[in-house]
């Protein structure tokens, strides 16, 4: 394998950047039997936990050609097994979940909220707007600090912020309050969505990262979809506080459960999980286990897995992503799209509760079944199309440098991988809500929105699935303040249009709104064709033009 082929396959931006020299040979992968060696010059500008990650690409297209490396092993990029892969989906699922279910499920409180305080509809929706709020802004700050004091203490002092308000607010006598702490209890939990895209980055490759990031991505938002049903359940036979006091048990068993078994998986602090968090608060409980310390074997760390790119904590280093063309042209109109599906979801209560429909706040709950089920399968059969597609653009890209059709210097398209498998459902997202607006603005049967939620939720959860693999790709050795633009961005935009919601409903109608949203989307879609095409010449002109600049 070449020099040139070696950078080909690198296509984060700090790829580009890197200087570090090369004092290992590049660590082979977990159950393979594939290790590359790589010249000390051609390894000058590379990580390494960048050359694992080309590495990888490596791996898809030999195992696609069906050639069968006789190279000795190295150490595995990871330690987790297959199955447990999954079981830390499960885990961070548990974690993350209450994030998007603490919105939603407070819907059907809303009429009781206004009574109960004597406020008005657009005084109580500003609770659903702070906390939508929160959530756009605080991964931007938590995901740094998880990117530098590690995953695991930024998860789980999270969890206990969120708990801790949950109690507040069951308990809380007045609407100040209850406003305060939907703002603490959102920046508190909100972050664990973000850290955990970057979690998956930390024990995955790219060529199985699309499925994981579906998975945890979709298993985490079914809470936007469910949650209304979950709330209407617990208001119907309770009242309101009851769906707080669910959020404190909830949350604080996971708590709990994440207290004494999530590892810390940041691999500045741990490498492949083989080495020993030198603070305790890294250290879950279970590593006491002798049968855990053995399977990590600390005895013999493979201290070479460490990634050196130790980050330092910027506030505003989110922004300065976003701020790059490539990017903010590739999430807006994901986030627009998402946007669209939380009024989406808001207008299934709001729609069906009046005429023609007068559904009863337990018939509406069910009425969320399909969305969830929708996004549910989205977010999984995302997950495993984009890993297909990205091996198979691999694939397509090697051979035609080796038949000479590209130059072989040319570097493969990160951004048109990941960005393509999402283009049919960006499409179809737009038809789907258009007609879900018309059909409970004109009270068309009640099969018409609910399959059309569906399909807007099964689209929503794609474009997610692909933009946080995209972000994790990108950013490997910041994966949480990347993924964290994305959520900036997505919550942002659905801090606004509901805010606006009412007032658009009134001067639009409810099928206008989401046909003027859906146009956006459109023309969005579009747009995102910009940094497929060009997007990478952009990441190499600034780090080539950053290269000239160091002294």
């Amino acid at each position: 394998m070449d020099n040139n082929s070696i950078h080909s396959s690198l296509s984060s931006e700090s790829d580009l950047q890197s200087t570090m020299k090369l004092e290992k040979p590049v660590l082979g992968l977990e159950g393979d039997n594939t290790k590359k060696l790589l010249p000390q010059d051609a390894a000058s500008r590379v990580t390494t936990r960048e050359m694992r990650e080309s590495s990888s690409d490596s791996r898809d297209r030999v195992e696609s050609s069906g050639v069968n490396s006789k190279l000795p092993q190295g150490a595995p990029f990871t330690l987790l097994s297959h199955g447990q892969k999954w079981f830390m989906v499960a885990l961070l699922t548990s974690a993350g979940f209450w994030s998007s279910l603490g919105s939603p499920i407070y819907y059907p409180a809303l009429k009781q909220l206004e009574k109960k305080f004597n406020v008005s509809e657009e005084m109580v929706n500003i609770t659903v707007v702070v906390y939508l709020i929160f959530q756009g802004i605080a991964p931007t700050i938590s995901g740094g600090l998880a990117d530098v004091y590690g995953r695991r203490p930024v998860i789980l002092m999270g969890m206990l912020i969120y708990v801790c308000a949950s109690i507040g607010l069951a308990c809380s006598q007045s609407y100040g309050v209850i406003v305060f702490l939907r703002c603490l209890q959102s920046a508190g939990i909100s972050p664990i969505i973000a850290i955990n895209s970057g979690v998956v980055g930390d024990f995955t490759l790219k060529h199985e990262r699309g499925t994981f990031v579906g998975a945890v991505s979709g298993f985490t938002l079914m809470g936007q979809a469910f949650g209304s049903l979950i709330g209407a359940a617990l208001t119907a036979a309770f009242d309101w506080r009851a769906i707080f006091w669910f959020l404190t048990i909830g949350c604080g068993t996971c708590m709990i459960i994440n207290f004494l078994i999530l590892p810390e998986t940041k691999r500045t602090l741990v490498g492949n999980l083989s080495i020993r968090p030198k603070r305790l608060i890294n250290r879950a409980p279970i590593l006491l286990l002798k049968s855990v310390r053995r399977k990590l074997h600390f005895d013999n760390p493979d201290y070479e897995t460490l990634d050196p790119n130790k980050g330092k904590v910027d506030p505003i280093s989110a922004f300065k992503i976003i701020l790059h063309p490539e990017i903010i042209l590739s999430l807006m109109p994901a986030g627009l799209q998402f946007a669209l599906w939380t009024i989406t979801l808001a207008s299934i209560s709001s729609q069906l509760s009046v005429t023609p429909y007068n559904f009863k706040l337990t018939i509406i709950g069910i009425c969320y079944l399909p969305s969830g089920i929708g996004g549910l399968i989205g977010s999984f059969v995302t997950g495993k199309v984009i890993d297909i597609y990205y091996r198979r653009a691999l694939r397509r890209f090697e051979e035609k440098k080796e038949q000479g059709i590209i130059p072989i210097d040319s570097k493969f398209n990160t951004l048109r991988a990941r960005l393509f498998t999402s283009i049919p459902q960006n499409f179809l997202a737009v038809i789907a809500f258009t007609l879900f607006g018309w059909s409970v603005e004109r009270g068309w049967n009640i099969a018409v929105p609910l399959i059309t939620s569906a399909i807007g939720s099964f689209c929503a959860m794609s474009t997610l699935s692909s933009s946080s693999t995209l972000l994790v790709d990108l950013y490997p050795s910041k994966s949480s303040t990347a993924t964290s633009c994305y959520n900036f961005i997505r919550c942002s935009l659905s801090a606004i249009f509901m805010a606006c919601l009412s007032k658009m409903n009134n001067a639009l109608t409810v099928g206008g709104t989401f046909t003027l949203i859906s146009g956006f989307v459109f023309i969005g879609n579009f747009v995102t064709l910009i940094p497929m095409f060009y997007g990478m010449k952009w990441r190499e002109r600034r780090a080539l033009r950053a290269e000239r600049e160091k002294p």
